[in-house]
């Protein structure tokens, strides 16, 4: 990746994190998720290459630049298809909402609680406005997301676990399959978990043999563009499910005490 294109996306983020810092809360970790998001994946020219995956669900990125004003805004790159979407830290909403307050918002109701068994309670709501676009860049399905953001005591900066839903066709669930997935049933819906480690590397990180295995199975993803030569790790666990038509998911950042058993019983406790 170019070193001069890299430096201005990083400094476009930081001006307008900066600039809308006045008027919204924004995370102190927000820049590095960011960031990261948009240097996960690039083709050997080094133009972003961004299709939509499991494992990143706040951001989907736009190549060649980042806008963030009341909302992060994100687009496919080496071809005009993928998944464009928007968030905005003014709809994020503090209270526990109820059903009809979801349901104005994303236009449905999915299921979803306001604490787990295991300590995790309500922090925020929001939602994300999506759309898929065809190879032409033609938006052939919009929907939105519903996220709800979940915290335990004791929480560092750089863990989060979040529940999202979204109401698409069954086929567009399967196709985000991962390769590690292990799943089971309850109740009749098929839970899929699966679990990898990220790591954000310096520009020209050459990845060892082992790493590459593990890239190919599935297991790790490594972003290239760190925005110094320390090597950050993340640990990263996510079970998915689909249920009477709604696409559902609990991605976990970095709360590595919770076991693969602890992240299907939430999807249980969601499910019901």
């Amino acid at each position: 990746m170019n070193r001069n294109l890299n430096e201005n996306i990083d400094k476009k983020i930081k001006e307008c994190l900066i600039d809308k810092s006045k008027s919204a809360s924004v995370p102190e970790n927000m820049f590095f998720k960011i960031r990261n998001e948009i240097l996960k994946e690039k083709d050997d020219k080094g133009v972003f290459s961004m299709k939509h995956k499991l494992l990143r669900p706040k951001t989907i990125i736009i190549a060649g630049m980042v806008i963030i004003a009341t909302s992060v805004s994100v687009v496919a790159a080496t071809n005009l298809s993928g998944i464009f979407g928007s968030t905005s830290l003014l709809t994020e909403i503090k209270t526990f909402p109820n059903k009809d307050k979801v349901k104005e918002n994303v236009g449905f109701t999915p299921k979803y609680v306001e604490a787990f068994k295991n300590g995790f309670k309500f922090n925020t709501f929001n939602y994300s406005n999506e759309e898929r676009r065809d190879e032409k860049g033609i938006a052939v399905e919009k929907y939105k997301t519903a996220e709800f953001d979940y915290i335990k005591e004791g929480s560092k900066k750089e863990q989060s676990l979040s529940m999202f839903a979204k109401k698409i066709d069954q086929k567009y669930f399967d196709e985000n399959t991962s390769k590690n997935v292990t799943s089971i049933e309850y109740n009749g819906v098929k839970i899929e978990y699966s679990s990898s480690q990220y790591k954000s590397v310096p520009e020209g990180y050459n990845p060892t043999e082992e790493e590459k295995e593990l890239q190919d199975k599935g297991l790790l993803q490594i972003g290239y563009g760190s925005e110094s030569d320390e090597i950050k790790v993340s640990q990263n666990q996510s079970v998915m499910w689909y249920e009477d038509g709604i696409s559902y998911s609990i991605f976990n950042m970095n709360y590595t005490e919770l076991s693969k058993d602890d992240m299907i019983n939430m999807a249980k406790e969601v499910i019901g």
